[in-house]
Formats: structure tokens, C-alpha cells, sequence
């Protein structure tokens, strides 16, 4: 408890230090001014939006799960929205690690195999949202901003990362036992007890990527994904309209879309504080808007975090009243982050 304390304590440093240079130099004296003029029609249109979207999004990692075994929908979407919301509250996205730890042993489960799935679900959207990305700011005119180099750069650099790790995961999926057998050979050379444990812990997470051949839940998955990600498009374009940004475009909502979901996979604050606010911000660098709606952004950047929270922590809190689903084995999971990905199936959480 205290490791996760610590963790806790670094990560809200860290959030406000990123916060602070996300909003460095802002002007506050008619943030309240413009707080007023916001749509609540469109803000609450966003959050209906952004709660279906939410529930693709559970539904979404179901299908991978699913692939290791006939585990119940009802434990899929409880550790989902419980999940998710660790995500949401826990510092440094350790959050990442209680969906696994949730499902662990029901439906024959494993935790290592439910890992796989999250790193799955991670590289394929980081690959997407990269390829998204420079797709979308093709249709965006240019404005002369020197930030547009840099976050284009950003753009390459995460392309290369997110590839590179979707190409390890296939190679180990196909030549399974090769790769194995690799880590074994050396492996044994240093410390054969240690060896044993990483080559099973490295054999049941690739028995996790079982749904890269599986071309029925490869479609599912990708047709999930698409609606979810285009209700999400649509709401950047709603939350600006909400917030008289109404020259933002959907090319420039989807673009802002791409370098957010990119750059808060980045460990940051708890409630992705910092890393949410940096990564609109460059996201924004890019578009060519008024002076009225580049007034207009931090009320944005605000509002869009804001609703986000709050419908994750709305879906996720009624499961953690559940008996079954306890906070304090999500906990215990952020403390000690291999317990996520025991490879033993069991009985699950208490």
C-alpha cells in the first residue's frame, strides 16, 4: 500500500507539473465569461455520445477476451468499467493492470493471457490513430505555427514504436516456439529457476494473442473499433460547437482526436492530468482557427476532460459496490504490478 501511495503522490507531482505547462501563459480573467456561453445542450450531447462510446469500448475488449476462453459477459463488462476507471483514477496508468487482474481464472483465463489482450488493444489503436493522424492533417490547411514540425516528428517517432511493437507481437504469435525456445537457450545460461518462470509467463501471454488468427473476431474487433472511434470523432466536433469553437472541422476533430488517445497513453497524473491537456494542446498547434475560438481553447481542454471523468466514473463506480469486485484487489494489483499477469488461473479476486 504504501509502494502504491508513493506511486500516487509521484504521479500528482508529475501531473501538475505537466499541467502547469500545458496552461503556462493563459490568460484566466474571462474564463468565466466564456464558461457561461457554453451549449449545455451539445455538452450533454457529448457525454450521451461519449457514454455509448464507452460501452463499445468494454464490449470492444470482450472480443479479445473472449478468444481465451467462455468467460461471462456479465465478469467481461464489470471488470471493464471497473477497469477503465482504475485507469481513470490510479497514477502512472496502472489502472491498465486491473482488467486483467479482474478476469483472472473465470473462464479459464489467465492473467497473462488477459494482459496480452490489453497490449493488443493498446498497439492496434496506437497504429490506427498514428496512420489516422497524418491522414487527417492532410485535409487541415497550414498555419504557420513552428509547434506543426515538432508534433509531426512526435507523429513518426510514435508510428515507428507502435509498428515495430504490432510486428513483435505477430512474429512471436507465428513463430511461437522459436521464440521460446530463444529465450530459454539464454535464459538458462544465467539462472534456470528464473528462466523457467519468464518462459512460462512469456508462453501464456502469447497463448493470449490466440485472436490474431481468428479472422471472425479480427472483423468484430475492427468493426468495434470503428464505430468507436468515429463517435468519438464526432464528439470533438460537438464539444467544440459546445464551446463556440465552431470553425473546428471534423478532419480537425479526428486530428485532435489522434495525438490525444496518442499522447495520453503516456503515464502521467492520475486521471491522465497533464498528458490529456499537453497532448491537446499540440493537437491544436496544427489547426487554423479564429481568434475567438483559439480564446476558446482552454475552456475546451477542460470541458472535454472533465465530461470524460465523469462518465467513466459513473459507468465504473456502480460495479464496484458489487461483492465480487473490490477496489482493494485493484489496489493491491497497482502495488504489485505482476500480480495482474499471473499466469495461473485460480479463482480470481475475492
Amino acid at each position: 500500500m504504501r509502494n502504491f501511495l508513493f506511486k500516487w503522490v509521484f504521479s500528482t507531482v508529475l501531473g501538475a507539473v505537466l499541467l502547469w505547462l500545458a496552461f503556462r501563459g493563459e490568460d484566466w480573467s474571462d474564463f468565466f465569461v466564456r464558461l457561461e456561453k457554453v451549449d449545455v445542450s451539445l455538452l450533454w450531447t457529448y457525454g450521451l455520445l461519449f457514454a455509448i462510446s464507452h460501452v463499445v469500448r468494454i464490449v470492444r475488449w470482450g472480443v479479445l477476451v473472449r478468444a481465451l476462453g467462455p468467460i461471462h459477459w456479465r465478469d467481461i463488462v464489470s471488470a471493464g468499467a471497473i477497469g477503465y476507471l482504475c485507469i481513470t483514477v490510479f497514477p502512472l496508468r496502472l489502472g491498465e493492470l486491473v482488467r486483467p487482474y479482474l478476469v483472472r481464472g473465470k473462464g479459464g483465463v489467465s492473467g497473462t493471457g488477459a494482459l496480452a489482450t490489453v497490449v493488443v488493444e493498446r498497439v492496434i489503436d496506437g497504429v490506427l490513430f498514428v496512420a489516422l493522424f497524418f491522414l487527417f492533417i492532410s485535409f487541415l490547411p497550414p498555419n504557420g505555427n513552428p509547434k506543426v514540425d515538432a508534433v509531426k516528428l512526435s507523429g513518426y517517432v510514435a508510428g515507428a514504436v507502435f509498428l515495430g511493437a504490432l510486428l513483435v507481437l505477430i512474429g512471436g504469435y507465428v513463430r511461437r516456439q522459436a521464440t521460446v525456445e530463444l529465450i530459454r537457450s539464454i535464459g538458462n545460461r544465467l539462472h534456470e529457476g528464473t528462466t523457467r518462470r519468464v518462459v512460462r509467463v512469456l508462453d501464456a501471454f502469447l497463448d493470449g494473442l490466440k485472436i490474431l488468427p481468428d479472422k471472425r473476431r479480427i472483423l468484430w474487433f475492427v468493426v468495434l473499433t470503428i464505430v468507436y472511434w468515429a463517435i468519438q470523432g464526432v464528439g470533438m466536433k460537438i464539444m467544440g460547437d459546445a464551446v463556440n469553437i465552431r470553425d473546428l472541422s471534423y478532419p480537425g476533430g479526428f486530428a485532435l482526436l489522434a495525438i490525444l488517445v496518442v499522447g495520453i497513453m503516456i503515464p502521467g497524473g492520475p486521471g491522465m492530468t497533464g498528458t490529456f491537456e499537453l497532448a491537446l494542446a499540440a493537437g491544436f498547434s496544427l489547426l487554423l482557427l479564429s481568434p475567438e475560438s483559439q480564446g476558446n481553447i482552454t475552456l475546451y481542454t477542460i470541458m472535454l476532460h472533465v465530461v470524460q471523468l465523469v462518465v467513466q466514473v459513473v459507468v465504473g463506480l456502480p460495479y464496484l459496490i458489487l461483492p465480487h469486485a473490490r477496489l482493494s484487489g485493484a489496489v493491491t494489483v497497482a502495488d504489485d504490478p505482476e500480480g495482474a499477469g499471473s499466469p495461473e488461473t485460480g479463482n480470481g479476486p475475492p
